[in-house]
């Protein structure tokens, strides 16, 4: 797994440092999302956590180190120096060995919580790529948006000098140059307005590639694949590594509960040494030195305030994770279905603007701006079809941008990918 993830998160340093970390062109979604998988902190600490677990479950599954017994028996209390037949000095080695499967269980309880680490580095990546798809649509219909307004002030900017030019021939009014200088202002702030949210998106979007994004935004937003079917949507949202990496919490609170038990069995330790006599024996003799042995274990006899509170507590655990999974399953679920019931009312808002309400306000601005020629037309008329129509395209910007957002979110959810 290690290998897994080292090989995954050199792929996306490759591809980054091969893209161009600043450039004169349009940001493009794809290399800010490979730019922000680069520089994530967060997933450079997952990996690492992953390493330390690897290492704790060799750690945890090894037997605990054995113990040197040194010690001085039947030592004279009017002579601690010295020495008699009784004396008697020892050195010996000692081992103990956990109850039961217990340290086999630690090492796996160690790689199941490295698994979920596994599933969290997969998480925290979607999560990456659906925060700087977010922050890039913003970006990208806010460039977009800039366009549009940029073209209504050279609208009228060109129908000033249309007033201008039949006020001096005698065939305009006063009012109406007024009124077209007072709507080229305030196109003119629309502009501003408009440059102050491509900056904020710009900051937002530069809060995970690490560089401000250029003026210049993309010749277009992506056309992704629309997607409704809720059944395969439901079967997606249970392979996210959100909802996997809940499952394999639970399976490592079995593997808790199971450890809990462990204690019911007796715990060992063996040690054996060689003990060595100084002093003499009745009939004059040195007293001939010796091996000692000794096993021992525990007897867990009274189990209710530990044992039995020790598993009842870690199966009330993985209750409580089963639970917490299924109540992610049905928040999850919930977002899902407000996202597609999104993607179909602003696919549907998209297909009106786009078939009859902008083509008619662009037919309405073409009577009107003859009309008002051969003076047929107030100059209010032609201003309101003009700004119509500017705000129809504008709200065909921003209404494909909540659809893309929705498709977005919808792509984290089921852990898709898209082109």
């Amino acid at each position: 797994m290690r290998n897994r993830l080292f090989s995954c998160h050199q792929a996306c340093l490759a591809m980054a440092l091969l893209l161009p970390i600043s450039s004169a062109n349009a940001l493009e979604l794809h290399t800010a999302v490979e730019q922000a998988l680069q520089r994530d902190e967060g997933l450079k600490a997952l990996i690492r956590r992953h390493d330390a677990t690897e290492d704790r479950a060799i750690a945890d599954a090894a037997l605990p180190d054995p113990e040197i017994v040194l010690g001085a028996q039947g030592v004279p209390v009017d002579d601690p120096f010295g020495s008699d037949m009784m004396t008697m000095y020892m050195l010996g080695v000692r081992q103990r060995f956990p109850a039961g499967q217990s340290r086999q269980l630690a090492g796996e309880r160690s790689r199941s919580d490295g698994a979920v680490l596994s599933k969290e580095y997969q998480a925290r990546r979607l999560e990456i790529i659906r925060e700087v798809r977010l922050a890039w649509l913003d970006w990208a219909a806010a460039t977009r948006v800039l366009d549009v307004a940029d073209d209504g002030l050279e609208a009228f900017n060109q129908l000033l000098q249309l007033t201008e030019a039949r006020y001096r021939s005698g065939s305009g009014r006063q009012r109406d140059v007024d009124q077209a200088r007072l709507e080229r202002s305030l196109m003119a702030r629309r502009i501003i307005d408009t440059q102050t949210r491509i900056d904020e998106a710009g900051s937002n979007l530069a809060r995970w590639t690490g560089i401000l994004p250029s003026e210049s935004g993309p010749s277009a937003l992506p056309d992704w694949p629309s997607r409704s079917d809720l059944i395969d949507i439901r079967t997606d949202l249970a392979d996210h590594p959100v909802i996997e990496a809940d499952v394999q919490r639970v399976e490592s609170g079995q593997i808790n509960t199971e450890l809990a038990r462990q204690a019911y069995r007796p715990s060992w330790m063996i040690e054996a040494g060689y003990a060595h006599q100084p002093g003499s024996g009745p009939m004059g003799g040195r007293m001939s030195d010796k091996f000692f042995g000794m096993v021992s274990f525990s007897v867990p006899l009274f189990t209710a305030n530990r044992q039995d509170r020790r598993v009842a507590a870690a199966a009330a655990e993985v209750d409580a994770l089963d639970h917490q999974h299924q109540l992610r399953l049905q928040e999850w679920e919930g977002r899902a279905r407000n996202q597609v019931t999104t993607m179909k009312s602003q696919q549907r808002r998209l297909e009106l603007l786009d078939e009859i309400i902008l083509p008619e306000a662009r037919r309405t601005l073409d009577s009107t701006l003859q009309a008002y020629r051969t003076d047929r037309a107030s100059f209010d008329e032609l201003v309101r079809a003009r700004l119509s129509e500017l705000d129809q395209q504008i709200e065909t910007i921003q209404t494909r941008r909540a659809l893309l957002k929705a498709r977005a979110e919808l792509a984290y959810l089921t852990a898709e990918e898209l082109p």
